[in-house]
């Protein structure tokens, strides 16, 4: 090789390296949004006046706490870095110092809130507003077995909080023979799951001074979407001092671990094992309330208007192999009702289906739910033969498996008339119990708008600027009609108009099984968030509503749903423009 090419690839070798740097250098880093991690103390009691500490990222220039109550009232004193941060992190946390009011007149509950800032407004976390006299534990002291705090006049509800890994609080009381308490632990910290034992220092033949496990409690039950909080109800046998000691479950421990730990006398009530409530519409979950006007409010989300249809009762019977019941026969649409009381028990009743059309199972089941209760629903026809079920099957592509999950609606089609057997049971036959209650709605299909998510939960702007907005709708059984969205209440200044994105490209599902059977498509829309140069800045978040709206017949429905989106116009980063000056109390 001569030296003149060794010498041009040399060169071209060093522009591409000084070209590289620079490709890296125009690429911004996003920018950092606020956001809250947690709020300690989690809440006191109506009228009560307490200083509070928010954690969290990009909080420095925070200036006002914004309620969507006006029973509570909170302002900033001062704004520090966390000392307890890493201080290389290239987001250390911030601690926002509060001065917190609650009014007297504040039902008890939890209540979001957000921090303002000169960047913008933060994610929303929320404080607790108690019924009970409520304390502070007294950081220091509580991870000392031999000297802990003592508490007593229950009701009482203790702000404790499990500041590092390994960390746990005591707290001591005594009771009396016989007693019942209630023992409460709420977290106020979604990733935190804490736990709760209970111990006598009764001591033992080695050690006279060893704390007895009696009791211990994790969440009532670990499912998916269900709380984490601990619940537990002892009875005393004996009375004397026992020991509450309050920790993560996994050992973890951090400043934003935070909790509430509730003890009252006698049982509470039993825990909630059901998905925690979501906004906005729901239908594909097994907690729904299928009402007795199901089917018009399904049209209202995009049907044409159609002839009032009462949903009539009905009544399944037990399958028996000494003396076949005689099957009771359902109208469609229709619903059946149930309950699963003994184990391996069988449900079956029959319904006509005319002429060929798809017809949709919807199944709730209103007292115990997934995982407890997992009802199985098939079609079979006059040979036996099963038709249809409310269980998705698909094909694992790594281990070569088949996947099951029961699902809590499922499309069916008919082609002919027949006579068909609805048939209900429990997915195991060990499992039965009083609570296994199930309905399950049998209807033509309504082509309708689904559920509506807005993937922003806030919105930051600067003048100037353009930012998308993400509305995603779920179009169920086939609905085709058009779909209006539109953006009302923005500050100043911002106009709202629709975009395009490009489209994520995703692989088809191989070995998918019947996904049309089981589950909506998706739409995404596109909102475009453009900000005149001059707009002025917002001292306060502004509650824009994201309206989306059916077209029937040419005509535009009534609001289906409406999401509301804090926003703010803030100045950008490197601008020096003044902030507007806070307004007292709520906006």
């Amino acid at each position: 090789m001569s030296k003149r090419h060794v010498g041009s690839r040399l060169w071209r070798a060093g522009v591409l390296a000084l070209w590289i740097p620079a490709i890296w250098a125009e690429t911004p880093k996003p920018k950092v949004e606020p956001r809250i991690f947690s709020v300690y103390p989690l809440g006191d009691q109506p009228g009560a006046i307490y200083e509070a500490d928010i954690r969290g990222v990009a909080l420095r220039e925070a200036q006002a706490i914004w309620f969507e109550t006006d029973s509570i009232h909170a302002r900033v004193d001062k704004v520090d870095r966390d000392p307890e941060s890493d201080p290389n992190a290239s987001t250390p946390t911030d601690v926002v110092h509060i001065h917190v009011t609650l009014d007297s007149t504040a039902k008890p509950g939890s209540y979001p809130f957000r921090v303002v800032t000169k960047q913008g407004v933060s994610n929303a976390v929320s404080m607790r507003v108690t019924s009970e006299r409520t304390v502070m534990g007294i950081e220091g002291s509580t991870g000392e077995p031999e000297h802990p705090p003592r508490l007593s006049g229950f009701p009482l509800v203790v702000n404790g909080r499990i500041a590092k890994k390994g960390e746990v609080d005591y707290y001591s009381f005594e009771t009396q023979p016989g007693e019942e308490l209630s023992f409460e632990v709420f977290s106020g910290f979604s990733p935190f799951d804490p736990s709760l034992t209970i111990l006598e220092p009764s001591g033992s033949w080695f050690d006279p001074h060893r704390l007895n496990r009696i009791a211990f409690s994790d969440e009532p039950l670990w499912y998916p979407d269900f709380s984490t909080d601990t619940k537990l109800v002892h009875r005393f046998e004996h009375g004397g001092r026992f020991l509450v000691r309050v920790e993560g479950f996994d050992g973890r421990g951090s400043p934003s671990d935070v909790y509430q730990l509730r003890i009252s006398t006698g049982p509470s009530a039993p825990a909630l094992l059901r998905a925690l409530p979501k906004p906005g519409w729901q239908e594909r979950t097994f907690t729904r309330h299928v009402t007795a006007d199901w089917l018009e409010r399904l049209r209202e989300r995009g049907a044409p208007a159609g002839p009032r249809e009462d949903l009539e009762t009905f009544r399944a019977v037990k399958e028996s192999a000494q003396a076949p019941p005689v099957i009771p026969i359902m109208k469609v649409p229709g619903i059946v009702e149930g309950v699963i009381s003994q184990p391996g028990e069988v449900h079956r009743i029959a319904f006509h289906v005319k002429g060929a059309q798809d017809l949709v199972l919807e199944i709730e089941t209103p007292d115990a739910t997934m995982p407890l209760f997992n009802p199985v629903v098939r079609v079979l026809d006059s040979a036996g033969n099963e038709v249809a079920t409310n269980v998705y099957t698909q094909l694992n592509n790594c281990g070569g498996y088949m996947m099951k999950m029961i699902e809590p609606k499922a499309i069916v089609g008919f082609h002919a008339d027949g006579d068909y057997i609805l048939q209900i049971h429990d997915i195991t036959t060990d499992n039965a119990d009083p609570s296994f209650a199930y309905r399950v709605l049998i209807r033509p299909q309504i082509p309708h708008i689904g559920k509506v998510e807005v993937e922003e939960e806030r919105m930051n702007l600067t003048p100037g600027s353009a930012k998308q907005a993400s509305v995603v709708t779920e179009r169920e059984e086939d609905y085709n009609g058009l779909v209006a969205v539109s953006v009302e209440g923005l500050p100043p200044g911002v106009q709202a108009v629709t975009g395009s994105a490009p489209e994520e490209e995703k692989p088809p599902l191989m070995n998918g099984g019947k996904v049309e059977r089981y589950f909506p498509k998706s739409q995404k829309s596109v909102l475009v968030m453009m900000v005149a140069p001059d707009a002025p800045l917002t001292p306060m978040p502004q509650m824009a509503r994201v309206i989306v709206r059916a077209i029937v017949e040419n005509k535009v429905a009534q609001p289906l749903d409406t999401v509301l989106v804090p926003v703010m116009v803030v100045a950008a980063s490197s601008d020096t423009a003044a902030t507007p000056s806070v307004p007292a109390g709520k906006p």
